[in-house]
């Protein structure tokens, strides 16, 4: 049965994978590439019994100079190495990493005639496989509009209806119904790091969750990994990746009181399936 409304599903809806990718430094483009491209390879050979499930691939190369960004030098060898008609690379050099880059590459999914978004990050491409995809097609299917894979790192957030752009996949049309990524969760820009701007950076997901549910009702769906294989997210600057994880959810309660609401508001969005 399930098979059945997975094939119903594709019938009528795309899917596509947005990837950001940069190098700050010009010694980081090998191992970045090399990263893009096996989550590329694992997202293209995705197959049900009828058809390729993954029909576009945007690979954004973060090059705005107003941040630390890429060195210059990623995308032209993306594409001097990539060849793929699914694959489409883009260098946008203007924009934050968390809000303008996603809302980017969301509208220019749309456009292309994609319905869901998968929004991943190439550090968690262990997790892409074939039966978390069928796991997010079963929930979309049965009208989750944002669906989030709990993976191992962020397991408790995501399971009560904090996903991550870690690996989360968004109903395109309703994400941009409620404004898409909300810049007030922006990536703050290297004036502002200097001028020790209080703004709160980062945790993008959090605003559109929140205006979905008020928008929709319950409508996010947590998923745990799927498959055999022990994934990982791989952690190339520890450091940072500490302090973030640090600060993740102070970010989160933040962002939602903003609006007036709590993570309780957050878990009751979530489809009583997915409880």
């Amino acid at each position: 049965m399930k098979e059945k409304n997975r094939e119903k599903f594709l019938e009528k809806n795309s899917i596509g994978l947005i990837l950001r990718v940069f190098a700050t430094n010009e010694t980081d483009i090998s191992e970045k590439i090399k990263m893009t491209e096996e989550l590329i390879n694992r997202a293209l050979i995705i197959k049900t019994d009828k058809e390729k499930i993954i029909k576009r691939i945007d690979v954004l190369v973060w090059a705005d100079p107003n941040y630390k960004s890429d060195c210059g030098k990623t995308a032209s060898v993306l594409q001097q190495q990539i060849n793929n008609k699914k694959v489409f690379i883009s260098e946008v050099k203007q924009g934050d990493l968390f809000c303008e880059l996603l809302n980017y590459g969301v509208n220019l999914q749309t456009k292309e005639k994609i319905d869901y978004s998968i929004i991943a990050s190439i550090e968690a491409g262990s997790y892409f496989n074939k039966e978390t995809l069928e796991a997010i097609i079963d929930a979309s299917s049965q009208g989750a509009l944002a669906i989030g894979v709990a993976i191992n790192e962020l397991r408790e957030s995501i399971l009560e209806g904090r996903l991550a752009n870690t690996f989360a996949m968004w109903h395109n049309q309703s994400l941009l119904a409620v404004g898409g990524f909300d810049l007030r969760a922006a990536k703050l820009t290297l004036e502002e790091e200097q001028n020790k701007n209080k703004r709160i950076s980062g945790v993008e997901e959090i605003i559109p969750l929140a205006l979905l549910v008020k928008k929709f009702g319950p409508c996010i769906a947590p998923i745990l990994p799927q498959g055999k294989e022990e994934s990982k997210y791989i952690i190339s600057d520890k450091e940072t990746y500490k302090k973030k994880m640090e600060s993740k959810e102070e970010k989160q309660k933040a962002h939602l009181a903003s609006l007036g609401y709590n993570f309780s508001f957050l878990q009751d969005g979530i489809m009583k399936e997915y409880k």
